[in-house]
């Protein structure tokens, strides 16, 4: 089949590498417009766009998708399936209609829970003990077409949004070339109308950390948003990043920092409210690189007290 592939993140990245190694040929590539990026004020490809140039795939990154000129050039394409994994810009009707067999979309979640911008993020700031990925067939309204594949995966308590986005990313990539290997043969199931919520982007203010919230709850956000946008705190001043942690059953002053035995002398524990703490194992000062929780106990001189 005659594949254009809609994507601009590096979640997309597997699929770009299977559909390029596959029967299929790969027509177009289309992602968002190159960035400003640097001291040299240059403009800067994603990662998933550089692939495609080493590749050397048909690369297209419009700032309109859905204006005449655009919708006229696609068309001419003669695409048979277009695939849309993370690629920023909504789809008009008229872009949609224009495939043999319509747009396929890749979702890391169990649609119909968490539709929406941040479903990776979101699964593990609400806890969730499954999420996974779907493909479906895309329709007007935003991931509510029917489903044509589903894989489910247990959120490990450890598991960051990038380890997830990973692993649900290599998972999805296989999951469609495998409906391509079917399609359009393949059984379309409608979403169900119960259990529908949205994943709404990560807003600043979710992104500040409230030490009196219980250590679940703190730990959850650490690991929800790592790394970025990244949640956050204040210490002596600075803005500080806390990238991964897990629970312990310690308590503190929240915000102050936990020692009870030599064990504990060289980690980086901090008391939350609930009597509960997490121990931090990945954190970075404002302006540095990410560094473990031990390196930064050795590192840092200060009081530790995190506001």
């Amino acid at each position: 089949m005659r594949i254009a592939l809609f994507a601009s993140s590096a979640f997309a990245l597997p699929v770009l590498e299977l559909l390029n190694r596959s029967s299929h040929e790969v027509v177009a590539v289309y992602t968002q417009p190159p960035r400003v990026s640097g001291r040299g004020l240059l403009l800067k490809h994603g990662e998933l766009a550089q692939r495609a140039i080493k590749l050397s795939l048909n690369l297209l990154h419009p700032e309109n998708i859905n204006n005449t000129a655009q919708l006229k050039y696609f068309s001419s394409l003669d695409i048979d399936v277009a695939i849309v994994v993370a690629y920023g810009q909504i789809l008009s009707d008229k872009l949609l209609s224009l495939p043999k067999w319509g747009f396929l979309n890749l979702h890391p979640s169990l649609l119909p829970r968490w539709r929406g911008a941040a479903p990776i993020e979101r699964a593990i700031l609400e806890g969730d003990k499954h999420t996974g990925v779907c493909t479906i067939k895309m329709v007007k309204q935003i991931d509510a077409g029917p489903i044509l594949a589903k894989e489910d995966i247990t959120i490990g308590l450890d598991m960051t949004a990038k380890n997830l986005s990973e692993l649900l990313s290599e998972i999805g990539a296989r999951q469609l070339v495998k409906i391509l290997e079917r399609f359009p043969q393949i059984i379309e199931v409608p979403q169900s109308k119960s259990g529908i919520t949205y994943a709404h982007k990560i807003s600043k203010r979710e992104t500040k950390i409230n030490w009196g919230s219980p250590a679940e709850i703190i730990d959850r956000m650490i690991r929800g948003l790592s790394p970025s946008p990244g949640a956050w705190c204040s210490l002596n001043g600075l803005r500080v990043k806390l990238l991964n942690s897990r629970v312990l059953p310690l308590k503190g002053k929240p915000g102050s920092r936990v020692k009870i035995d030599h064990k504990c002398s060289e980690k980086l524990i901090i008391a939350c409210g609930g009597e509960s703490a997490i121990e931090i194992s990945s954190i970075q000062l404002e302006g540095k690189k990410p560094v473990t929780g031990v390196d930064f106990i050795r590192g840092y001189r200060g009081t530790i007290y995190f506001e």
